[in-house]
Protein backbone atom coordinates (compact mmCIF):
# COMPACT_ATOMS: atom_id res chain seq x y z
CA UNK A 1 0.00 0.00 0.00
CA UNK A 2 1.21 3.52 -0.96
CA UNK A 3 1.13 6.21 1.69
CA UNK A 4 0.07 9.48 0.62
CA UNK A 5 2.57 12.18 0.41
CA UNK A 6 1.81 15.20 2.03
CA UNK A 7 3.76 18.62 1.70
CA UNK A 8 5.62 19.86 4.49
CA UNK A 9 3.55 22.82 4.81
CA UNK A 10 -0.48 21.13 4.86
CA UNK A 11 1.01 18.31 6.95
CA UNK A 12 2.04 21.05 9.57
CA UNK A 13 -1.55 22.86 9.70
CA UNK A 14 -2.80 19.33 9.83
CA UNK A 15 -1.09 18.26 13.04
CA UNK A 16 -2.17 21.78 15.21
CA UNK A 17 -5.76 21.07 13.87
CA UNK A 18 -7.95 19.50 16.34
CA UNK A 19 -11.21 20.28 15.21
CA UNK A 20 -12.77 21.16 11.99
CA UNK A 21 -15.19 24.01 11.23
CA UNK A 22 -17.16 23.26 7.91
CA UNK A 23 -18.57 26.09 5.78
CA UNK A 24 -22.03 24.75 5.24
CA UNK A 25 -23.10 26.99 1.70
CA UNK A 26 -19.87 26.95 -0.48
CA UNK A 27 -17.65 24.47 1.15
CA UNK A 28 -20.38 21.22 1.99
CA UNK A 29 -22.61 22.19 -0.50
CA UNK A 30 -23.76 24.97 -3.09
CA UNK A 31 -27.10 26.05 -1.83
CA UNK A 32 -28.18 28.38 -4.10
CA UNK A 33 -26.41 27.52 -7.01
CA UNK A 34 -29.32 27.45 -9.25
CA UNK A 35 -31.59 30.18 -7.73
CA UNK A 36 -32.04 33.52 -8.64
CA UNK A 37 -31.05 34.85 -5.15
CA UNK A 38 -31.86 38.65 -7.13
CA UNK A 39 -35.45 37.66 -7.05
CA UNK A 40 -35.45 36.60 -3.52
CA UNK A 41 -34.36 39.90 -2.25
CA UNK A 42 -36.80 41.51 -4.29
CA UNK A 43 -39.55 39.23 -2.58
CA UNK A 44 -38.89 40.87 0.63
CA UNK A 45 -38.19 44.47 -0.58
CA UNK A 46 -42.06 44.11 -1.82
CA UNK A 47 -42.81 43.77 1.77
CA UNK A 48 -42.28 47.26 2.41
CA UNK A 49 -44.70 49.06 -0.54
CA UNK A 50 -43.90 51.34 -3.32
CA UNK A 51 -44.26 54.03 -0.39
CA UNK A 52 -40.81 52.92 1.99
CA UNK A 53 -37.97 54.94 1.32
CA UNK A 54 -35.17 53.01 0.32
CA UNK A 55 -31.69 54.12 -0.11
CA UNK A 56 -30.09 53.07 -3.71
CA UNK A 57 -28.52 50.13 -2.03
CA UNK A 58 -31.55 48.88 -0.62
CA UNK A 59 -32.92 48.84 -3.88
CA UNK A 60 -30.83 47.41 -6.04
CA UNK A 61 -28.61 44.89 -3.83
CA UNK A 62 -29.54 41.12 -4.42
CA UNK A 63 -28.19 39.50 -1.92
CA UNK A 64 -30.87 37.91 0.61
CA UNK A 65 -29.30 38.00 3.64
CA UNK A 66 -28.25 41.99 3.57
CA UNK A 67 -32.29 42.42 2.60
CA UNK A 68 -33.41 40.24 5.54
CA UNK A 69 -30.67 42.60 8.13
CA UNK A 70 -32.68 46.11 6.87
CA UNK A 71 -35.90 43.97 7.49
CA UNK A 72 -35.23 43.57 10.73
CA UNK A 73 -33.33 46.78 11.35
CA UNK A 74 -36.78 48.76 10.42
CA UNK A 75 -39.15 46.58 12.70
CA UNK A 76 -39.35 43.12 13.91
CA UNK A 77 -42.60 42.61 12.36
CA UNK A 78 -40.49 43.20 8.73
CA UNK A 79 -37.77 41.19 9.57
CA UNK A 80 -39.99 38.15 10.64
CA UNK A 81 -41.55 38.35 7.29
CA UNK A 82 -37.90 38.22 5.48
CA UNK A 83 -36.44 35.46 7.46
CA UNK A 84 -39.53 33.67 6.07
CA UNK A 85 -39.11 34.45 2.82
CA UNK A 86 -35.44 33.58 3.32
CA UNK A 87 -35.86 30.36 5.08
CA UNK A 88 -38.92 28.94 2.54
CA UNK A 89 -35.96 29.56 -0.19
CA UNK A 90 -33.08 27.88 1.85
CA UNK A 91 -35.82 24.86 2.03
CA UNK A 92 -36.29 24.63 -1.69
CA UNK A 93 -33.13 24.88 -2.42
CA UNK A 94 -31.86 22.67 0.11
CA UNK A 95 -34.06 20.17 -2.45
CA UNK A 96 -32.18 20.12 -5.10
CA UNK A 97 -28.49 21.32 -3.99
CA UNK A 98 -25.91 18.20 -3.67
CA UNK A 99 -23.31 17.55 -1.48
CA UNK A 100 -19.48 18.74 -3.08
CA UNK A 101 -17.54 15.62 -4.48
CA UNK A 102 -15.44 14.03 -1.56
CA UNK A 103 -17.13 16.09 1.36
CA UNK A 104 -18.27 12.54 2.69
CA UNK A 105 -14.70 11.10 2.40
CA UNK A 106 -13.42 14.48 4.20
CA UNK A 107 -16.21 14.02 7.07
CA UNK A 108 -15.08 10.44 7.79
CA UNK A 109 -11.30 11.10 7.67
CA UNK A 110 -12.10 13.53 10.55
CA UNK A 111 -14.25 11.36 12.57
CA UNK A 112 -11.24 8.38 12.06
CA UNK A 113 -9.13 10.77 12.70
CA UNK A 114 -10.75 12.32 16.37
CA UNK A 115 -11.20 15.55 15.02
CA UNK A 116 -14.69 16.69 15.32
CA UNK A 117 -16.51 18.86 12.90
CA UNK A 118 -18.57 21.66 13.84
CA UNK A 119 -20.93 22.63 9.99
CA UNK A 120 -21.69 26.60 10.53
CA UNK A 121 -23.08 29.13 7.88
CA UNK A 122 -25.55 32.12 7.67
CA UNK A 123 -27.97 29.69 6.79
CA UNK A 124 -31.05 28.88 8.90
CA UNK A 125 -30.01 25.78 11.42
CA UNK A 126 -33.31 23.81 10.64
CA UNK A 127 -32.31 24.07 6.69
CA UNK A 128 -28.80 22.56 7.68
CA UNK A 129 -30.32 19.56 10.19
CA UNK A 130 -32.73 18.35 7.82
CA UNK A 131 -29.85 18.35 4.70
CA UNK A 132 -27.39 16.66 6.70
CA UNK A 133 -29.74 14.14 7.95
CA UNK A 134 -31.45 13.86 4.22
CA UNK A 135 -26.76 13.08 2.44
CA UNK A 136 -26.35 10.68 5.63
CA UNK A 137 -24.05 13.37 6.78
CA UNK A 138 -25.59 14.12 9.93
CA UNK A 139 -23.78 11.38 12.17
CA UNK A 140 -20.45 12.60 11.03
CA UNK A 141 -20.77 16.24 12.27
CA UNK A 142 -21.09 17.20 15.87
CA UNK A 143 -22.43 21.32 16.45
CA UNK A 144 -24.16 22.83 13.89
CA UNK A 145 -24.19 26.46 14.30
CA UNK A 146 -26.31 29.13 11.91
CA UNK A 147 -28.34 32.21 11.26
CA UNK A 148 -29.38 33.72 14.57
CA UNK A 149 -31.95 36.61 14.87
CA UNK A 150 -29.00 38.87 13.92
CA UNK A 151 -26.46 38.82 11.32
CA UNK A 152 -23.25 38.04 12.62
CA UNK A 153 -19.96 38.91 11.29
CA UNK A 154 -17.82 36.14 9.44
CA UNK A 155 -15.28 36.50 12.71
CA UNK A 156 -17.89 36.11 15.71
CA UNK A 157 -19.91 32.78 13.90
CA UNK A 158 -16.56 31.36 14.03
CA UNK A 159 -15.80 32.03 17.29
CA UNK A 160 -19.44 31.06 18.23
CA UNK A 161 -18.46 27.65 16.06
CA UNK A 162 -15.39 27.13 17.99
CA UNK A 163 -16.89 27.74 21.51
CA UNK A 164 -19.71 24.88 20.58
CA UNK A 165 -16.86 22.54 19.54
CA UNK A 166 -15.04 23.70 23.02
CA UNK A 167 -11.63 24.14 22.10
CA UNK A 168 -9.17 26.77 21.23
CA UNK A 169 -9.36 29.01 17.97
CA UNK A 170 -5.69 27.80 17.31
CA UNK A 171 -6.78 24.45 17.46
CA UNK A 172 -9.27 24.83 14.31
CA UNK A 173 -8.77 24.73 10.92
CA UNK A 174 -11.51 25.81 8.42
CA UNK A 175 -11.99 24.40 5.42
CA UNK A 176 -13.02 26.99 2.62
CA UNK A 177 -13.38 27.15 -1.17
CA UNK A 178 -13.42 31.01 -0.99
CA UNK A 179 -10.84 33.81 -0.13
CA UNK A 180 -13.34 35.28 2.23
CA UNK A 181 -13.58 32.38 4.05
CA UNK A 182 -9.68 32.33 4.09
CA UNK A 183 -9.65 36.17 5.27
CA UNK A 184 -12.20 35.49 7.98
CA UNK A 185 -10.31 32.47 9.79
CA UNK A 186 -7.51 34.38 10.02
CA UNK A 187 -9.10 37.15 11.50
CA UNK A 188 -10.57 35.03 13.99
CA UNK A 189 -7.39 33.27 14.86
CA UNK A 190 -8.12 29.83 13.20
CA UNK A 191 -6.11 27.98 10.69
CA UNK A 192 -7.54 28.27 7.34
CA UNK A 193 -7.24 25.42 4.80
CA UNK A 194 -8.12 26.67 1.12
CA UNK A 195 -9.70 24.35 -1.67
CA UNK A 196 -9.87 25.03 -5.19
CA UNK A 197 -13.28 24.74 -6.74
CA UNK A 198 -14.82 25.91 -9.92
CA UNK A 199 -15.52 29.11 -8.35
CA UNK A 200 -11.60 29.94 -6.62
CA UNK A 201 -8.11 29.11 -7.97
CA UNK A 202 -4.97 28.10 -6.03
CA UNK A 203 -3.78 31.40 -6.50
CA UNK A 204 -6.95 33.33 -5.01
CA UNK A 205 -7.10 31.00 -2.17
CA UNK A 206 -3.50 30.94 -0.86
CA UNK A 207 -3.70 35.33 -0.88
CA UNK A 208 -3.60 35.18 3.42
CA UNK A 209 -0.90 35.14 5.21
CA UNK A 210 -0.62 31.51 6.26
CA UNK A 211 -3.38 29.83 4.01
CA UNK A 212 -2.63 26.32 2.78
CA UNK A 213 -4.28 25.12 -0.23
CA UNK A 214 -5.26 21.45 -1.38
CA UNK A 215 -6.44 20.74 -4.85
CA UNK A 216 -9.72 18.96 -3.69
CA UNK A 217 -11.62 17.56 -0.43
CA UNK A 218 -10.73 13.98 -1.67
CA UNK A 219 -6.96 15.03 -1.98
CA UNK A 220 -7.67 17.05 1.83
CA UNK A 221 -9.41 13.86 3.00
CA UNK A 222 -5.83 11.78 2.07
CA UNK A 223 -4.12 14.13 4.09
CA UNK A 224 -6.34 14.05 7.22
CA UNK A 225 -6.00 10.04 6.92
CA UNK A 226 -2.01 10.84 6.97
CA UNK A 227 -1.48 13.41 9.47
CA UNK A 228 -2.89 12.62 12.88
CA UNK A 229 -3.58 16.15 15.00
CA UNK A 230 -0.06 15.98 17.35
CA UNK A 231 -0.41 14.94 21.08
CA UNK A 232 -0.90 17.82 23.53
CA UNK A 233 1.79 18.00 25.95
CA UNK A 234 0.94 16.67 29.37
CA UNK A 235 0.00 19.81 31.58
CA UNK A 236 1.00 18.30 34.58
CA UNK A 237 4.82 18.05 33.37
Amino acid sequence: MTSTRVRPHVARVLERTRAVLLPFDGTLCDLFADVDTAAIAERIRRIFGRRHPMTLVVAVTADPLWMMAYARSVSPAYGAKAEKIVRDAERAAARTATPEPGIHEMLRACQASGRPVAVMGYTCPTVMESYLDAHDLRHLVGPVVGRGQRRLSSQRLIRQAVEALGVKPSDCALVSQSPEGMFAAEEAGTHAVGVVSRHSTRKRLASTSDAVVVSSLPKLADAITAVPPAETPDASM
